[in-house]
Order: C-alpha cells, then sequence, then structure tokens
C-alpha cells in the first residue's frame, strides 16, 4: 500500500480541542473520545478529528437496531489553508475510515453540517459520506461566545446560554454494513454486551460495556 503524503497520526484529544478553540467555528469541543487524530506538519498540527458516540437520540434515530455501534465525528477542524501543505482535509478523513476505526465495533458513522456555518459538507461528500436528513435546530451560545448545547449528559441547561438565530442541519451517515445489518455485523465479528461489575449509574440501572471476544478469531 503506497503510505499517504500526509502525516496523520492518533493524537490526545487535548490538542484537536485547542485547534478547535482557535480555528473552528463553535470555538469548542467535547472533553474526551474515543479517536482522537491529527495531521501534523513540523511537529505542529494542521488539522484535528474528534471521534465519539453520538447522543443517545442520535444514535437511535441513525441505527435504531444498534445504537451503540455508532460513533459520531464529532469535531474535524484545520488551520486556513495559507498555513498548511495539506490541500484536502477529506483524504485524512477517509483513511480514518476505512484503516484506523475498528468498524466491527462502529459499522455506522455519523456527522452533521452546519449550514448556518456556510458548510455544504464537501468534504464529507469527498470522503465517501451519504447524506440522509436534515432538518431547522435552534442555536445556543453560552457566557464566552461559544456554540454549545441545550442540553448536558442528558439534563438540560437553565441558565448561562444565549438563544440565537435557527440553523439547518444536515446528517451525514456512513454504513460498512447493509442498513438493518449493524447488530449482527457486530455480533459476527466478536463484539458482545456484558455487565460492569459492581458498576451503576445514577438512576441505579446496572452499567454494561461492548467487549471483543477474541477466541472467536484464534486460530
Amino acid at each position: 500500500m503506497i503510505p499517504p503524503a500526509y502525516d496523520l497520526r492518533r493524537c490526545h484529544w487535548s490538542e484537536v480541542e485547542r485547534l478547535c478553540e482557535k480555528y473552528h467555528p463553535y470555538k469548542s469541543a467535547n472533553a474526551g473520545a474515543v479517536y482522537s487524530f491529527g495531521v501534523f506538519e513540523d511537529g505542529r498540527i494542521v488539522a484535528g478529528y474528534l471521534w465519539q458516540p453520538p447522543t443517545r437520540g442520535g444514535a437511535t434515530s441513525t441505527c435504531p437496531e444498534a445504537p451503540h455501534g455508532v460513533l459520531s465525528l464529532s469535531r474535524m477542524v484545520a488551520v486556513p489553508k495559507a498555513e498548511r501543505t495539506l490541500n484536502h482535509v477529506s483524504k485524512p478523513l477517509r483513511r480514518q475510515m476505512k484503516l484506523l476505526i475498528d468498524r466491527g465495533r462502529w459499522p455506522v458513522l455519523v456527522t452533521y453540517s452546519d449550514e448556518g456555518q456556510g458548510h455544504k459538507g464537501h468534504a464529507y461528500k469527498c470522503s465517501g459520506w451519504t447524506p440522509t436528513t436534515r432538518s431547522k435546530a435552534p442555536t445556543y451560545t453560552d457566557d464566552d461566545g461559544r456554540r454549545t448545547s441545550l442540553y448536558s449528559n442528558g439534563d438540560k441547561k437553565e441558565r448561562g446560554l444565549t438563544r440565537g438565530p435557527d440553523t439547518t442541519i444536515q446528517r451525514w451517515e456512513h454504513w460498512i454494513c447493509d442498513r438493518g445489518d449493524a447488530a449482527e455485523y457486530m455480533k459476527e465479528r466478536g463484539w458482545r454486551r456484558e455487565r460492569r461489575p459492581g458498576v451503576t449509574w445514577w438512576s441505579g440501572n446496572p452499567a454494561y460495556r461492548y467487549t471483543q471476544q477474541q477466541d472467536l478469531f484464534a486460530e
């Protein structure tokens, strides 16, 4: 396989967060990520990508049969073109989707483009995503002027947010399997839901996690 012309690597999510604070239209990023990648030039990060599970509602509407198999590209950001030699942020994105993300664990990818920010999703088209639902949505900013959600960890924020104009959000999806087959696809690759011993949620319900049965692939 011919190596890429860019230096794409795993990085700490905070490196991408700092890039978002400076260059992303929302000026922020959620703490933590399942995957965080950066493109580096001369030791400096010039493009960043954060992947994390979407909200439960977003995951269920995207893949009702296996919401636990949905992973969201929550942030994609880059320095201005004049400050980098990387021409297309879509090429590193496509490489992540094809080679660096465990698609057995995450058969469905989802992301969104905010038309109110002038984002038409060109990079997603170039990297193989499919546009699906398109809807109006309200916008909110915090006291520091950063775009934020009305909800955090399932709770509604009552104070400190300013309502802005509505925007149009386009959802994009990428499936590694046929629609309706995500749960079976995960199962065939050894992923199982199991109880986390001694761990419960604040509601008192038991906590679960997904683990891969490696013995299915042993010779």
